[in-house]
């Protein structure tokens, strides 16, 4: 996410790769606007490699190089009409990693590799209709491989990632059938402020009312919703700061990933991402 005093931003920007192929995604919201300014696809053929710390596709751009205790991380994504998004990214805090060992389970006799760093200041410039803004703000990051594509298990879900003020972190994941019903497969990772870190099994993910069905999408997604997670002491409501941040796509399902406020419990910021669209396009 990203703040200006006109304009609030919220920003998400992946990579994924798959057998023969590499997709980067960038979307940008206005979510004082409640609008999507950029939502963009680059797709090339290949696969990423072991150890590759710069992924180019199409002319997006993301890479990690040494700097400082944890390295440094940069988006470069070009905008249709001259248009740019470029972005620095520190870590200010170490990474965790996710589930025991770093290994979490989606399913019966399936799991993937994962880690996060929860936090990271982010800067940089986006220009769009040939209005540049300057960015400052905070972002997550969060790297999982696994042998999606033929474990439909893990084709849908709600994943949920929050920063509160005291400076814990919070990251929950459960699968869900595309009705949205959990399957019962869940955990997170939680980090204290003293920077201990937990992976709670036990919390409880209820969707609130409204919830709306967007432009291009099957299911329907939940506005609010209510995390509690106990051996954390969270209990937290929280709330989309747009509706429109549903992400259409061509060659993968469409997505929800969006910025939520918390309206109840401890304060801090979430990010929301949840799909229960047609997987056989994977």
């Amino acid at each position: 996410m990203a703040d200006r005093r006109d304009r609030d931003f919220f920003w998400f920007a992946t990579v994924w790769s798959g057998e023969g192929f590499v997709l980067a995604k960038v979307n940008v919201v206005d979510l004082r606007a409640d609008r999507i300014l950029l939502s963009r696809e680059y797709v090339a053929a290949g696969a990423l490699t072991s150890g590759q710390t710069r992924m180019a596709v199409a002319g997006f751009a993301l890479g990690w190089r040494p700097a400082g205790a944890l390295g440094r991380w940069s988006i470069d994504a070009p905008v249709p009409g001259s248009g740019r998004l470029q972005l620095s990214l520190t870590p200010v805090q170490p990474y965790v990693l996710n589930g025991p060992h770093g290994i979490v389970q989606e399913g019966p006799g399936a799991a993937s590799a994962y880690y996060s760093d929860p936090r990271l200041a982010a800067r940089g410039t986006l220009v769009i209709d040939g209005r540049t803004s300057r960015i400052s703000g905070q972002g997550w990051f969060d790297h999982q491989w696994g042998n999606f594509a033929t474990n439909s298990a893990s084709w849908h879900w709600n994943w949920f990632a929050c920063q509160f003020q005291d400076g814990s972190d919070l990251m929950l994941y459960q699968f869900i059938t595309p009705a949205g019903r959990p399957t019962g497969v869940q955990s997170g990772t939680f980090v204290s402020p003293r920077g201990t870190v937990t992976h709670p099994r036990r919390f409880t993910v209820a969707p609130l009312r409204p919830a709306i069905r967007p432009a291009g999408a099957i299911g329907t997604y939940p506005l609010r919703w209510r995390l509690e997670v106990p051996s954390a002491h969270v209990d937290v409501t929280l709330r989309s700061r747009a509706r429109h941040q549903f992400i259409p796509n061509q060659y993968i399902p469409g997505f929800w990933e969006g910025a939520a406020a918390i309206t109840s419990g401890a304060p801090g910021a979430c990010i929301v991402e949840s799909t229960r669209e047609t997987a056989s396009s994977f």
